[in-house]
């Protein structure tokens, strides 16, 4: 319980002086969606971020690389993008994401999305 509090009151500190680093923002496809097969996925982040050290994979359930995209920047230095290489059959994929903030933290993190059975 002790411990529970004292990492609820490092959060908040880190809130309030700002020292929490970029995090996702949005995602295309989003966390969750279920849609037809993405064209390209696209991650905003909270902040800028380098996209030459970024990196996107697309896996199956079981972990298995599907597609490892070529990550480009856009227009706006929050965003990264990769085209999927090809169309993605129905089922859970997880999107997995690395890059680093304009400050040089590393940053990471997963998420599922669904495709859609073809109708």
């Amino acid at each position: 319980m002790l411990f529970k509090a004292m990492l609820t009151l490092a959060a908040a500190g880190a809130l309030a002086t700002g020292r929490f680093h970029t995090a996702l923002k949005s995602s295309t496809p989003s966390k969750g969606s279920t849609s037809p097969s993405p064209a390209k996925v696209t991650l905003t982040f909270t902040e800028g971020v380098n996209s030459a050290v970024s990196a996107i994979s697309i896996l199956k359930p079981d972990s298995t690389e599907v597609a490892k995209l070529v990550v480009k920047a856009t227009k706006d230095a929050t965003t990264i993008e990769g085209a999927v290489p090809q169309p993605l059959a129905a089922g859970s994929y997880i999107v997995r994401w690395r890059t680093a903030s304009n400050d040089g933290h590393a940053v990471r993190g997963v998420f599922v999305f669904t495709v859609a059975a073809a109708k």
